[in-house]
């Protein structure tokens, strides 16, 4: 649904409540509603640019705990009034409580956003509920971590309560915690280059600060840089975003393939960095097959592909959990499958998935993924590895998954030499946590079938 605005936004504040809009009304990403509504307003001040995003993630990550505030002083629940109301308290209660703008500003110029939107008849409403937290401007305190450690980690950090049971169960209370918290931190750009001193030697030229990522061999990591930016200073050197986790995966899959002929198939490429990431990683004569389901998005890759001359990438427009046309069962050196998911390793980036997302997500995704595994597994050669992923982090889309795979013939295989042992798990599984390892959350699991398939 399209977002309808009488008086066009302008400063960090306008733009922030636009975007929060559209990711409200309209299901947009807040990443791609920030950066087109940024690029829209042409020469704008860094700093409100910078305020602007800082409004738009620290609304969207603190929603809960701020919908909490507010309740006390609303006549209605928050999810209950119109979205430009909600949106409009959201973003006030944010200036109030986190960044500490004093009130007159903080009600004042939100109340003049409540205006300008729906004919401001959220204006008044707006201006009631926000003077009066600006009386007591206090997050409710959440309870104490041992009588109610999902309560505790819910309340404290902003999630929804579900999520918080999952985490505590899986990792146990102190490990939720800080994954949470760690959620609510901005992420670093992370990008993968296949020439990664050449690409570390034109950034610090240009005054950016990067590094090395810590365990991905053509990982970078650069703070307070854009794209823009890193692609003025890159030059002709190539590049790729691509968080540190997501290149541990392609290389958890075919690492010992490296510089090898061999033939891969990545059975939910779209937008393509693991199979750009298998393209360079693979030797002369190798070819990665991208499985995409949505034509717009196989075209997309398909044209990416050839923009990047990665001759090896050859893109199929096929469901991955059915027969694949062309394909021959058996005849992959290694199949990746990176699987849909519900994304909560990536509420960093993503902070508006908390307030998506539900319970009955999990089950529904867990039955595609563990259909789409099947499927793809069959095209792997017998013996050759089988590696299954998701950005996400919930026992049903990860181990219960890989557990209904184990009950289907295959086994746990050993991770390529040298791969980074701080990313395993007890089970051997790559776990990666932003509160550990500094990367969005992914779990993965190296598999093998020895016989052929018979599904």
């Amino acid at each position: 649904m399209a977002v309808r605005t009488s008086i066009p936004a302008a400063g960090a504040r306008g733009i922030a409540f636009e975007v929060l809009r559209r990711v409200d009304e309209g299901g947009a990403y807040a990443s791609r509603a920030l950066d087109a509504a940024l690029g829209a307003a042409g020469a704008l001040d860094p700093r409100e640019a910078g305020l602007a995003t800082q409004l738009v993630y620290g609304t969207l990550r603190r929603a809960l705990a701020l919908d909490a505030a507010l309740a006390p002083h609303s006549r209605r629940p928050l999810a209950e009034l119109d979205p430009a109301a909600r949106v409009a308290l959201r973003l006030g209660a944010y200036q109030l409580l986190v960044l500490g703008t004093p009130a007159h500003a903080a009600v004042g110029e939100t109340v003049t956003l409540a205006k300008a939107a729906d004919h401001g008849r959220a204006a008044g409403y707006v201006n009631a509920v926000l003077r009066a937290l600006s009386r007591a401007p206090r997050f409710p305190d959440p309870p104490a971590l041992e009588a109610d450690p999902a309560g505790h980690v819910a309340a404290a950090e902003a999630l929804p309560r579900w999520v918080a049971e999952e985490w505590v169960a899986w990792l146990g209370a102190g490990e939720a915690l800080a994954l949470a918290r760690a959620m609510n931190a901005p992420a670093p750009l992370c990008v993968r280059t296949p020439d990664r001193e050449a690409l570390l030697g034109r950034a610090r030229a240009a005054g950016l600060t990067a590094a090395p990522a810590a365990r991905a061999p053509g990982g970078v990591v650069l703070t307070g840089a854009s794209v823009a930016e890193l692609a003025h200073a890159a030059g002709d050197v190539p590049f790729q975003v691509q968080d540190e986790a997501a290149q541990l995966v392609t290389l958890l899959a075919a690492g010992d393939l490296a510089g090898r002929p061999a033939r891969v198939l990545d059975a939910c490429a779209a937008p393509g960095g693991k199979a750009f990431h298998l393209a360079e990683l693979l030797g002369p004569g190798a070819e990665v097959v991208a499985v995409e389901l949505h034509p717009r998005k196989a075209d997309e890759l398909a044209r990416e592909a050839a923009r990047r001359g990665l001759p090896a990438v050859r893109v199929v427009c096929a469901d991955a959990g059915k027969p694949i046309p062309g394909l021959e069962p058996g005849s992959f050196d290694a199949v990746l499958v990176d699987a849909p998911c519900a994304g909560l390793g990536t509420l960093r980036r993503h902070p508006e998935l908390k307030l998506r997302r539900a319970p009955g997500d999990l089950p529904r995704m867990a039955a595609l993924q563990r259909q789409i595994a099947l499927n793809a597994a069959r095209y792997a050669r017998p013996g050759a590895p089988v590696v299954y992923s998701i950005c996400s982090l919930s026992r049903a889309e990860g181990p219960e998954v890989v557990e209904a795979l184990l009950a289907q013939g295959f086994r746990r295989a050993p991770p390529p030499a040298g791969f980074p042992a701080d990313v395993l798990d007890a089970q051997g599984d790559l776990l990666a946590l932003p509160s550990r390892h500094g990367t969005d959350g992914f779990y993965a699991a190296r598999l093998v079938r020895d016989a052929p398939s018979t599904d």
